[in-house]
């Protein structure tokens, strides 16, 4: 028997599963630390990447000051300076990776609570819904 609540019930569970839900059940499937370690991963692989494209990047730029000033030029300081820099621009963006990574889990962990909890309801339903099933065919 279809009642309005159940409808409803199963209407939200359907809308979540088809949005946010989809997101939210992807992230909590790890651990919360299995999780930020995936997107601090992530975030060190794509820093690493903008760090050696950008360095690319001044290098063409200044390739006439490069090759005529080349037995001339410190390298060792020069690559302890963009290391020094690489590493900061990695501290930062990993605690910003931490710091969103982790505001992020704790609200897709909330809405998968309340979507089993919704869930559990509607299973309640049906559970008294079969009860009063058998119960008529009793009769």
């Amino acid at each position: 028997m279809l009642s309005e609540k159940k409808i409803k019930l199963m209407i939200r569970l359907a809308d979540y599963e088809q949005n946010q839900g989809r997101i939210d059940l992807e992230r909590t499937k790890y651990y919360k630390l299995d999780y930020i370690r995936h997107e601090i991963l992530k975030t060190l692989i794509c820093v690493t990447c903008t760090v050696f494209l950008a360095l690319m990047l001044i290098g063409t730029y200044h390739i006439e000051f490069l090759i005529t000033n080349a037995l001339e030029l410190d390298y060792a300081r020069i690559a302890k300076y963009f290391l020094v820099i690489y590493i900061l621009l990695l501290c930062l963006f990993s605690f910003v990776t931490i710091s969103i990574a982790s505001v992020r889990y704790e609200a897709s962990k909330n809405r998968v609570k309340d979507y089993y909890s919704t869930l559990q309801e509607l299973i309640a339903f049906y559970e008294e819904e079969e009860e009063s099933s058998k119960e008529e065919s009793a009769l």
